[in-house]
């Protein structure tokens, strides 16, 4: 089948379609709703532009955010006193009678709350075990879950081991991912000397970089670099080069993209660290990061750095995504994009999205492409689908194929 020259008409497509925006405000209490600053994933709708939380940023994150492991609200003193865990233990105990003595509502929940931040810190495992005790099965999981998160915020070692035993059985199903998010939320150096104990342990569980990504995000810019560029090689080093260049590159691309270029000296790790620089710098200034790997010698722009921007871009902006694509020729590196782009967009025109499907560079990806579309056009206006491919340059075979002529026999 000839490739017709369509690129140029995808154009006038995209002055025809409008768009409409899509967003999602989800008011939560604690539970697993208590997550650590960072983006909040989303289902993108069938129609209209996608739209990205925020606009281009610089700089890097703020300061850490408060109250997370803080003692604001705690029912009694925080931290241990003269007495030691023991004592505290009792204490801790007795303010259980009280909350259970609270009548039922959103003011005896949120003393459970308090109470196994506090008592998780002193001591993980007591906390778990009052926890365990409550009757409602909802509360009783939220309050097992924020006393391992807590625990292991405090003391990583300890609440590692626990989860990982398990030895009453009883724990979440998502038990590790609760340790790591306590260690996101933890102190940096803490949790950073956990990750440097444990490498060979973690190396393969893709918790070390939930926790990395939290550190940074909660404002450990400056101690995450330091302690990356003291790394020794290997893939612990990588794994934090690659973070911080992902999670930087969010914020300023260009600062991020020069210290990739001096710390990532690995031949194995710079095409994935390029990744994460193009993928992080789409959802900052996708013009910007197509500009930077088209900057690339010819040999070193992968497919992968568009492929990553542009699902990013169509994202976010499906119709700024669509109309820069459309400006493009076609080319191999396009394919995938281009692809997403008529997946997303053929149920609301198939007529216009066709031209799209057929500059599809790879022959397998343009003919699956060119019979989805079809089969949309065939069920809203046969006479037109047609029409469009008795004038068109395919052969008879995929004629009888998009049309659904039956072969005699």
């Amino acid at each position: 089948m000839k490739r017709p020259a369509v690129w140029i008409r995808r154009i006038a497509l995209l002055l025809a379609w409008g768009g409409s925006v899509a967003a999602a405000y989800y008011i939560g209490t604690e539970g697993r709703a208590e997550s650590s600053a960072g983006e909040t994933a989303r289902t993108p709708g069938s129609r209209g532009p996608l739209t990205g939380a925020g606009g281009p940023l610089s700089g890097k994150p703020g300061s850490v955010p408060e109250g997370e492991n803080g003692n604001a609200g705690l029912p009694g003193k925080g931290g241990k006193d003269a007495h030691g865990v023991a004592s505290r233990t009792v204490d801790f105990k007795a303010k259980v009678l009280d909350i259970e003595a609270m009548p039922p509502g959103p003011q005896r929940k949120q003393a459970w709350l308090n109470l196994m931040k506090e008592w998780a810190a002193v001591d993980g495992e007591a906390a778990l075990t009052a926890a365990a005790a409550i009757t409602e099965p909802l509360l009783r999981y939220e309050m097992r879950e924020t006393a391992l998160r807590h625990w292991a915020a405090a003391n990583p070692e300890a609440a590692w081991k626990y989860a990982k035993e398990n030895p009453k059985g009883d724990l979440p199903d998502e038990r590790m991912d609760l340790v790591w998010e306590g260690l996101g939320r933890g102190d940096a150096a803490t949790s950073l000397a956990f990750l440097e104990k444990h490498s060979k342990d973690l190396e393969n569980s893709g918790g070390y970089t939930q926790v990395f990504d939290d550190l940074y995000e909660r404002g450990n810019h400056d101690q995450l670099v330091a302690w990356a560029e003291k790394m020794p090689a290997g893939r612990m080093r990588d794994m934090a080069a690659n973070r911080i260049i992902d999670r930087w590159a969010r914020y300023d691309p260009l600062a991020a993209k020069e210290w990739m270029e001096r710390n990532v000296t690995t031949k194995d790790n710079l095409v994935p660290a390029r990744v994460e620089l193009a993928e992080s710098w789409a959802r900052v200034n996708p013009e910007k990061a197509i500009q930077w790997a088209n900057s690339l010698p010819a040999n070193q722009r992968e497919t992968e750095y568009y492929n990553r921007i542009y699902n990013r871009w169509i994202q976010y902006d499906r119709n700024a995504a669509a109309k820069y694509l459309a400006s493009q020729p076609p080319s191999p590196q396009l394919d995938r994009p281009v692809e997403r782009y008529t997946y997303e967009v053929m149920r609301q025109n198939p007529a216009e999205t066709m031209p799209w499907a057929e500059s599809i560079s790879d022959q397998k990806r343009r003919w699956e492409a060119i019979t989805r579309v079809a089969d949309i056009w065939r069920k809203r206006d046969p006479a037109a689908l047609q029409n469009y491919v008795m004038a068109g340059s395919f052969n008879e075979d995929q004629r009888r194929q998009l049309l659904r002529i039956e072969t005699k026999k």
